[in-house]
């Protein structure tokens, strides 16, 4: 392959700075990629999935339940495309499936993204409200406002997201034999650059710097009201919860976002570990679709108990018990605010 442009996330394959080097590069990357690929496909087509099974049909559609369903559809969701990119890896990039598939699939690739880290914030301000304003949240808060919310998050996603629905398009080679689904911002450079640039911009914006500066604001609110009410002398599990989430959200996403951001900035980068840098950071940030699952089973009370059920069984006490957790911290809040009253 010669001057062949993938996806941004793919990097640039470029033969003009010694081919034999870079083309090993790429082939060693194109075997991780599809093995790496192929676990976070596994995973969390099976964790998320068993989350939507019991959530949508086994649970009551509580607040918390239906964030929790909205964040496994769209991780679910998400997974769906990895049998069709492991195949573009394994096909040396190219596209067989056709311009219609093309669009849909990246676009549907970075509406889900954008879904999963925005219900990751919103799950943040629910518990926030809970914990600092239970009374109003008690009052206030139905399935029915939830519902409503993740509708319109959905539809902010989209909007957000639609422009790759014009950008992606299929690139044929010079004999045109092989297909590339690519982003073509522009026909010209100038206006093709500015065009990528700002996108890489307002994925970040929208999809990290955002949602991390509510999630960290919220967590550390819902931190001092604990501290307050002692619940953090009583157990640390509370404290480790958080720590988790906002240590997970951080490392998955920052380095994904960050490393386009260094070209926006016009960074000057070797091309090799710009090849290598950007493949692994794609990875890690794809490998979040099949963590929420995980974390819910890990910081489940009675973990080493719950190991000999069943995973359905283990999955369904978690959510429950989230439910309750929730609950018993908006009664302890409650009752603080109650006696502050007297």
């Amino acid at each position: 392959m010669e001057n062949v442009t993938f996806p941004d996330y793919f990097t640039t394959y470029n033969n003009t700075e010694d081919p034999g080097a870079q083309g090993n590069v790429f082939h060693i990357i194109q075997i991780i990629n599809i093995i790496l690929y192929s676990i976070t496909f596994i995973l969390g087509f099976t964790g998320n999935g068993l989350v939507i099974w019991i959530a949508g049909f086994k649970m009551k559609k509580t607040v918390t339940i239906l964030w929790f369903l909205n964040l496994a559809i769209a991780d679910f969701v998400f997974n769906l495309t990895f049998p069709l990119q492991i195949t573009e890896w394994i096909m040396d990039g190219h596209w067989p499936f056709g311009q219609a598939m093309c669009k849909v699939v990246f676009t549907v690739l970075f509406l889900n993204m954008s879904v999963s880290t925005s219900f990751l914030m919103i799950i943040s301000v629910d518990r926030c409200t809970s914990v600092m304003c239970p009374v109003w949240s008690k009052n206030h808060k139905s399935p029915r406002l939830a519902l409503t919310i993740s509708l319109t998050i959905w539809f902010i996603c989209f909007m957000l997201s639609s422009p790759y629905l014009a950008f992606f398009d299929i690139l044929h080679d010079s004999e045109n034999r092989i297909s590339y689904c690519i982003p073509l911002y522009a026909e010209d450079d100038d206006t093709d650059t500015m065009r990528y640039k700002t996108m890489i911009v307002v994925r970040f914006v929208s999809m990290f710097l955002i949602p991390f500066s509510i999630i960290v604001t919220c967590y550390s609110f819902i931190l001092f009201r604990l501290r307050r009410t002692r619940s953090l002398s009583r157990s640390n599990r509370p404290l480790k919860v958080i720590i988790t989430i906002v240590l997970c959200f951080f490392c998955f996403w920052f380095p994904f976002h960050i490393w386009p951001l260094l070209e926006v900035l016009n960074v000057d980068l070797n091309f090799t570990v710009d090849m290598i840098v950007s493949h692994v950071v794609y990875c890690i940030g794809f490998f979040n679709s099949c963590v929420n699952p995980i974390v819910y089973v890990f910081f489940g009370r009675d973990f080493k108990k719950s190991l000999f059920r069943s995973i359905p069984f283990l999955l369904e006490d978690t959510l429950k018990e989230k439910d309750l957790s929730d609950t018993q911290i908006d009664r302890t809040v409650m009752e603080t605010e109650m006696e502050s009253y007297d």
